[in-house]
């Protein structure tokens, strides 16, 4: 079920955007609490700022010649010594993330004008970023003797139990909490 209103929500459904709205707007309130704690402001550009953008990104590499439909209809982009496909259209017609990281090149390089641009994530998704900036290299986005894609990866942040956290099971630790602590 959450999977299905993902991809209405990525289609524009009135209803679901109106439900991640409210929740987006909770969300800001609480985030500008800690900002304001610490002092910082920010430009906001969340994952739900691509996705208008994601549709034109893919139908570029289909135009370029470099999309595979794959058995179910999935879109993929297939990277030279990638084990695996960057999916930029799921067989559901939903986005993940790499149709968002895919869009957000295009955005930061082309619209932007980023001549630098640093990801910074868990160290374990370093392949994902490093076939992202490669095919940001194949579609022309990105000269390699004028830009610099990098991806700076983090230990794995664990709970007193040693196992990951999980941020989607709601079992982490809240930032305000630990600066309350501090």
């Amino acid at each position: 079920m959450s999977q299905t209103n993902v991809v209405k929500l990525q289609s524009g459904d009135k209803e679901c955007l109106g439900i991640w709205q409210l929740l987006c707007d909770i969300s800001r309130r609480e985030f500008k609490k800690v900002y304001d704690r610490l002092d910082i402001t920010t430009e906001e550009c969340g994952e739900s700022f691509y996705n208008d953008k994601i549709p034109a990104v893919i139908q570029e590499f289909d135009d370029a010649g470099l999309i595979s439909i794959e058995e179910g209809g999935a879109k993929c982009i297939f990277v030279p010594k990638a084990p695996i496909p960057l999916m930029v259209q799921k067989s559901d017609g939903g986005f993940g993330y790499d149709s968002t990281d895919m869009a957000a090149l295009k955005h930061r390089t082309q619209t932007v004008g980023a001549k630098r641009i640093i990801c910074i994530t868990d160290y374990s998704q370093a392949d994902h970023f490093k076939m992202c900036f490669s095919a940001a290299k194949m579609i022309g986005w990105v000269d390699p003797s004028t830009h610099k894609l990098e991806h700076i990866g983090f230990g794995t942040v664990q709970g007193e139990d040693g196992k990951r956290f999980k941020t989607r099971s709601g079992d982490t630790v809240r930032l305000v909490d630990l600066l309350d602590e501090a």
